[in-house]
Formats: structure tokens, C-alpha cells, sequence
């Protein structure tokens, strides 16, 4: 009950996401298509700045909107604050949101300071968490406090809000207001129908028809976005309930990362097979202990006892065992509540008997535990005819329900641990596919550092451009170090740049959509990535009309290999076709193989770099801290205006996979457990089974069995049953499995040893538990047997 109840306070939890907000039902995100020719080329979080608003005053059902601009996502973001004994305090953050519109019209977040009848913010003004505040002013009020940041100058703080509650689906530390993005030149945000990187939200009216709104939408999309692009790139909007966006959505452009409602649904399913399992080993104990009562329940009738009363009597037996278990089970909640909180989240476990769905969950687990355990116990007993059972004869009455229901219950749970150690052990296997397969990159005994570059056209920057170089140059001298790069995008790191406009090789009038961004001479190098064809970049000759593609730019492009793509010209644009030569053609993942590899153009030169990358000889526990130094050290002396940030590439490329790898350790810790629980019920059950039958035993002695004799006699039902078990379960193994797997691009080969090695195992583990009872008796002076009462 323990284990089901960790899973239960996890579901729990999974599905409270977002539902503090005072109008979360009411609340919607705005979520964007993008489709060429009809093929839907993306589907992303994000929609443009106009939508919003626009939106609200179109539509009567729109009561208020809200636009956020994650500027922190662009670029990196340093606040700083003058504080006022002159020191300058500076951080590099990453929860920074511009926002306009009714945000707080929209959305419930407690202030702790300020006015909170804000509904939207004013310009130049911020609002900040309350761990911000505390990091930035300490125990000083942060009311009127100025703050600034790389593109926002000078912004007066006016208000504290609580910090943001673990289950919400986007975090955020700093909330500035809104600033203008688009130039006047190009019709200001307002006209903005170009740039689809804006979270938009709208607070609809009660009476709301979803359905009806969004059929409302295409003609939506053909009045504003019509005209702003080619005739063949169209765009479609639909809207994504806030309550449902951390468990069923995985757009482009996530604010942060989401669950998956399937695994949600698996550990449930877990969690219902270990309390099946459980309470099959109490129906099969109550049932079998019912003999030992005959006795009892005899003479209660011939006493005057109805059958009601002793329905009711096992009934409340089982109510107070169940209740027993759950109250034990509260405190080892208690006790293991710090691990709990490493899988499941930061939910406190005693708070969560104040949520309303952990209570009914615990009442019905309570109610139908009691129920299942106890009902069919009580109506075999109280159902023995009272003569019969004061003899203790009730062999033939009811014999065939009997032994059915008790075997039957039995190959149940066979079914569910076969299940379970085949789901584990396909969990294991294609988490470890996903993290072994060759990158076709080298990502080991890598430093990255964030640059806190600042975005702008070519040559916006130049100080920056040669204080980096400077500080590449400085660590080059150092003969630890293999290699620097510098790049905007590394592995792991969702890619956001996106354009839908390269022409198809063999039609140019055809688009096609990749990812775009940069690396320098020194990336293919360093890494040690896998160039296919072609070549790599060449410092002073190559600018941003030389690129290299992968292997998936390549073939979406429509060339049929690689080689054929080397020296060809690549078109993009809208009005104006810009065009560069395919130089190169590189094959490595950009992201981990839980999806597909993103298609990816890269240039050599074309905005600052985001990440500088440094690979050493090695890096261990031993030496990483004086690596860190040695680096940390150099950054300080070239940029001492900028704080310094870094992070280990193979632990970031890894942390992809953390949500598997919390699912796999989970799956198989309650794996484990089921089969504990299990292996005890078949222990009580075989003790039972050769108590009853411990006379038969002796007198197959006397009569000249041999042990082996008695063993094959004894254990061969349970053999049986574990053969039925698992003819069973081979086509429940191969339909769930072969199903979770479709949700993997690169997914593992179901091999028939996957069907066979959980029934071998249950079948090892039988042997062993049936076959030590069995022997123990079988080994017993038969005369002792004989006199056994």
C-alpha cells in the first residue's frame, strides 16, 4: 500500500499543474502551425506578438489576453542593480519574461509586496519573485528599487509575487513590461505577422464554446497573416486548455519541459498491479485460513448466528487489516518523504492530505481493497452448512468455485509480475539504446561557457568578437586543452531558429523548412564530428554564404546522397532569394534519440555565438575543479563585466534523457517490490497448501513415495499455473510494449528472450519458494506426520 500511495501522491500532483489559478479552467493557450503546400512543416508554444490582442478584439468570447516574450531564451540575459553603498550586483538569469496585455487578469500569483490590484504592467516598471528579491535586496524592500538588464534599461521594481510553485508549467523569475521588438520601419509589433516566438494566453468568457471559436480561426489567419508570406505558407491556430499543457503537450518551444500523460498512466497502471497483487495474496491467505475457521463458524451458527452477521464480521476484519496498512503506510510516507520528493517533485507528502483527488484516491483504494479481500471469504464461510463445518468437512462444498478463484488468482499474479519485468526490462534496454548509440560527436570531457552575448546583425558587437577571440587564444596556450569552439547552438539545446522558406534543390518554388544557425572553423575539429562529405569551414575564406548541412538538411533538400549536395547552391528567402553553397555535409545528433535529428543549416559567421565550448584530455573527479578554474580564471581577466557560467556538455546532453531515466528506476523499483509481494503470497500459500495436506504426505510415505515423488505431486499445479501465466501474458507484453515503443523514433527490437526470461524468472522463483516447503515436509518422520492436528 506504501508504494501505491508514493504513485498515487505522484499522479496526484502531475495532474494539479496549473490549477492554482483562480480561472484555470478559463485560461488557453494560443498554439501555431505553420504548413507549406499543405504539409504541416511545425507546431509551436508560440504565435506572433499581434495575436493576442487581436484576438480580444475580434472575438466576444476572448475576456482578456496576455503575450510573453522569454527574451531570456534569445539571448543571455545579465541583470544588474546599483545597489546603494555603489556596488554594482550582477547576475545572469534565465526566467526573463516581457509581458503585455492583462497578465495579471489572466493568471493568480500571490504578491507579497506591492499593489495587487495590478492588472497590467506600466512602462518601465518590473516585477520580481520572492527568492529574486531576496537575492538581489536582501531583507530590504524591493519596492522602487531600478533594475536593468542587457536590453532593458532602467526598470523601477513595483511589485513581489510569490515564487512559482513547483507544478506550474512555466517558471519565471522577472516579469519586465513590454518594450518594443520590431522596428517602426517594419510596422512596429503591432503589424508583426513574421516572428512566431511569443507565449500568448487568453482568459475566455464563461460561456465559452471552444469548438465554435476555433472554427472561427482560419478566417482569422486569412484577414492578418495573409500577404506577409509566400501564397504556399499558411498558418493555423488552435487553443491548448492551461490545465492540460504539462501532461499532453511537447510543441516546439516549450516553456519548460513536460511530462508525458503515458508514463503518467504507467506508473498508475504500476501502481494498480502491486495493490492487485497485494490483495490477491490476502484473498488467497483469507480464503485458505476460512478451513482453519470452519470450526468457529459452525458453532456461531448453531448459536444463532445469521449469515449476515458473518458477512459482516469478515467484512470489518478486512476494513480494520486495510486500515491498519494504510495507517502504517502514512508514516513510512513520512519517513521516505525527502526520496519522494527527489522522483515525484517538491510536494510536501502532508500536504497532500489536503488535496481532494489523494483523499478520494486513498478512500477508494481503502473501500475496494476491503471490498475485494474480504467479500468472497466472508460468502464461502458464511455459506458452510453448520454440521459440515463443525466437523471440519467441507471438502466437496463449493470444491470446484473454490480451488478455481484460488488458482485463477493466482495465475492473475503470475500475469501481472511477468508483465512488469518484461516492461522493465524493455525500459532498460531502449533507455540504454537511447544513451550508448554513437552521437557521431564527441561530447565528453567538455566545459561549455555561456558567452551572454548580444544579439544583433553582423558586426553588432565587434568588442565582444575580439574580447572573445582574446579569450579563446589565451586558453589555446594551455596544453590540457584540445580544443576551443564557439558556436550558437550545441547539443542537447532545443533549436528555436526555424525557417520555413529554402527552396527544394530540383524546384525552386517548392519550401521547405530547416533549422538555421551557426558554428566556427574550430567546431568540426574540436568535436571530432562526422563529415560526411565535403569539407569543413575555412577561416578567412568562408563567410555566411558558405554552409553545411546534415544529413537531414540533405535529404529534405531532395538530393539523393551526400556527395551530390557538395559545391550546389541553397536558396532561401521570401522576396528576395539569398543563396549560399553547400560546402560540407556533417552526420551527428543534435538532439538525444528520444526524437528525430532536427534538420540543420549552418553558417560559419551571422550573429555572436551563444556557448564557447573547451575540450580537455580529461576530465575527472580528480581534475574538473582546477579545469573549471583554469577557465574561470581566464574569463574573469577578458570579461570582467560579465558573470561567468558553465556547464559540463555530456551531463547537459544527458539530462535529456532524465525523465526516462526517473521513469526506468521507478518501473523497476516497483518491480522489485511486486515480486517481493508476490514471492511472499506464494510462500504462505505453498505452507498452507502443505499443512492441509500434510497427512496425505505421510501416508504416501508409508506407501513408499519417494521425495521427489511427493515434490512432483505437490508442486506440479503451481508449475502449470505458471505456464498458463505466461501464455497469457506473451501477447499482453507484445501489444503494450510494441505500443509504448511507437513513441520512440529509434526504439529497440523485441527479441523473443524479452517474452522468455520474466516467465524463467517467475518460474525460478516458484521453484524455489513451493520446492523449500515442499522438501521441508516431505523430509519429516512420517509418523509424525500421521499424529499432525
Amino acid at each position: 500500500m506504501t508504494a501505491s500511495l508514493i504513485i498515487i501522491q505522484y499522479v496526484c500532483f502531475e495532474f494539479s499543474y496549473d490549477r492554482f489559478h483562480e480561472n484555470s479552467d478559463r485560461i488557453y493557450r494560443v498554439q501555431h502551425d505553420r504548413y507549406i503546400d499543405g504539409e504541416l512543416q511545425y507546431q509551436k508554444a508560440q504565435s506572433f506578438i499581434p495575436t493576442g490582442e487581436a484576438m480580444m478584439n475580434e472575438y466576444s468570447e476572448v475576456e482578456d489576453y496576455t503575450t510573453m516574450f522569454r527574451i531570456s531564451n534569445e539571448s543571455d540575459i545579465v541583470v544588474t542593480h546599483l545597489a546603494d553603498d555603489g556596488e554594482m550586483l550582477r547576475f545572469s538569469e534565465k526566467e526573463v519574461y516581457h509581458v503585455k496585455g492583462g497578465f495579471f487578469e489572466v493568471f493568480s500569483f500571490p504578491f507579497i509586496e506591492g499593489n495587487d490590484e495590478i492588472k497590467q504592467l506600466e512602462p518601465q516598471t518590473a516585477m520580481i519573485s520572492q527568492s529574486t528579491a531576496k537575492k538581489y535586496f536582501g531583507n530590504e524592500s524591493a519596492i522602487g528599487k531600478v533594475i536593468s538588464h542587457n536590453y532593458a534599461k532602467d526598470y523601477t521594481v513595483v511589485g513581489v509575487f510569490e515564487d512559482i510553485p513547483e507544478n506550474a508549467h512555466m517558471k519565471f523569475d522577472f516579469l519586465f513590461a513590454w518594450q518594443e521588438v520590431t522596428s517602426q520601419d517594419d510596422g512596429g509589433d503591432d503589424e508583426n505577422w513574421r516572428w512566431d516566438g511569443f507565449y500568448t494566453y487568453l482568459l475566455l468568457t464563461p460561456d465559452a464554446d471552444i469548438p465554435s471559436l476555433e472554427s472561427k480561426f482560419p478566417a482569422f489567419a486569412e484577414k492578418y497573416i495573409a500577404g506577409t508570406a509566400n501564397n504556399n505558407v499558411k498558418s493555423a491556430f488552435t487553443l491548448q486548455p492551461l490545465t492540460s499543457i504539462h501532461l499532453n503537450s511537447d510543441l516546439l518551444a516549450e516553456a519548460e519541459a513536460n511530462n508525458e500523460l503515458k508514463i503518467v498512466y504507467a506508473l498508475l497502471t504500476v501502481a494498480i498491479f502491486v495493490m492487485l497483487i497485494a490483495w490477491i495474496n490476502f484473498i488467497n491467505l483469507s480464503i485458505s485460513r476460512s478451513l482453519e475457521r470452519s470450526k468457529e463458524v459452525g458453532v456461531r451458527k448453531v448459536t444463532g448466528s445469521g449469515r449476515s452477521q458473518l458477512i459482516k464480521q469478515f467484512l470489518t476484519e478486512s476494513l480494520v487489516m486495510n486500515l491498519l496498512a494504510f495507517s502504517i503506510s502514512c508514516i513510512f510516507l513520512y519517513l521516505l518523504a525527502p526520496y519522494i520528493s527527489y522522483f515525484i517533485g517538491g510536494q510536501s507528502t502532508l500536504s497532500l492530505f489536503s488535496n481532494s483527488s489523494f483523499i478520494l484516491g486513498t478512500v477508494l483504494t481503502i473501500t475496494i481493497g476491503s471490498a475485494l479481500a474480504g467479500l468472497y471469504p466472508a460468502f464461502i464461510t458464511s455459506s458452510l452448512k453448520p454440521i459440515l463445518a463443525l466437523k471440519g468437512n467441507y471438502s466437496n462444498q463449493n470444491k470446484g468455485s473454490f480451488f478455481s478463484l484460488k488458482h485463477s488468482l493466482i495465475v492473475f499474479q503470475f500475469v501481472l509480475s511477468i508483465t512488469l519485468i518484461a516492461a522493465s526490462t524493455v525500459a532498460y534496454r531502449q533507455l540504454s539504446l537511447m544513451k550508448t548509440s554513437n552521437l557521431g560527436i564527441d561530447i565528453e570531457s567538455t566545459i561549455v561557457v555561456n558567452t551572454q552575448a548580444t544579439f544583433g546583425p553582423p558586426g553588432s558587437d565587434s568588442v565582444f568578437t575580439r574580447r572573445l577571440t582574446t579569450f579563446r587564444d589565451k586558453l589555446n596556450a594551455n596544453e590540457k586543452i584540445q580544443g576551443i569552439t564557439a558556436s550558437h547552438d550545441i547539443p542537447g539545446k532545443e533549436h528555436l531558429s526555424l525557417m520555413p522558406n529554402f527552396r527544394h534543390s530540383k524546384n525552386i518554388d517548392e519550401l521547405v523548412t530547416l533549422y538555421f544557425t551557426r558554428m566556427d572553423f574550430d567546431f568540426i575539429p574540436t568535436f571530432g564530428v562526422d563529415l560526411v562529405a565535403g569539407r569543413n569551414f575555412i577561416e578567412g575564406v568562408d563567410n555566411q554564404y558558405a554552409m553545411i548541412l546534415n544529413k537531414e538538411a540533405v535529404q529534405i533538400l531532395g538530393y539523393e546522397n551526400p556527395e551530390d549536395a557538395i559545391g550546389r547552391e541553397v536558396n532561401w528567402g521570401n522576396r528576395t532569394l539569398a543563396k549560399a553553397e553547400i560546402v560540407g555535409v556533417v552526420d551527428f545528433r543534435a538532439v538525444s534519440y528520444k526524437e528525430s535529428n532536427y534538420p540543420i543549416a549552418y553558417t560559419s559567421t551571422f550573429f555572436p555565438y551563444k556557448y564557447v565550448s573547451v575540450k580537455f584530455d580529461e576530465i575527472n573527479g580528480a581534475n574538473a575543479e582546477e579545469h573549471v578554474a583554469l577557465i574561470q580564471n581566464t574569463w574573469n581577466t577578458v570579461f570582467p563585466d560579465k558573470p561567468f557560467e558553465y556547464f559540463f556538455l555530456d551531463d547537459f546532453f544527458n539530462a535529456q534523457y532524465k525523465a526516462d531515466q526517473k521513469f526506468g528506476q521507478l518501473l523497476g523499483a516497483f518491480t522489485l517490490l511486486a515480486l517481493v509481494v508476490a514471492g511472499l503470497g506464494l510462500y504462505g500459500i505453498t505452507l498452507l497448501t502443505v499443512t492441509q495436506r500434510i497427512k496425505e504426505v505421510g501416508l504416501r510415505k508409508i506407501m513408499g513415495a519417494s521425495v521427489s515423488q511427493i515434490i512432483v505431486l505437490l508442486s506440479k499445479q503451481f508449475l502449470f499455473m505458471v505456464i498458463i501465466a505466461g501464455l497469457i501474458s506473451i501477447p499482453v507484453i507484445k501489444l503494450s510494449m510494441e505500443k509504448w515503443l511507437e513513441n520512440y523514433p529509434y526504439r529497440i527490437e523485441m527479441y523473443w528472450w524479452i517474452y522468455l526470461l520474466p516467465i524463467a524468472l517467475i518460474l525460478v522463483i516458484t521453484c524455489f519458494t513451493v520446492g523449500f516447503q515442499i522438501i521441508k515436509a516431505s523430509l519429516i518422520n512420517p509418523a509424525k506426520l500421521l499424529r499432525y492436528e
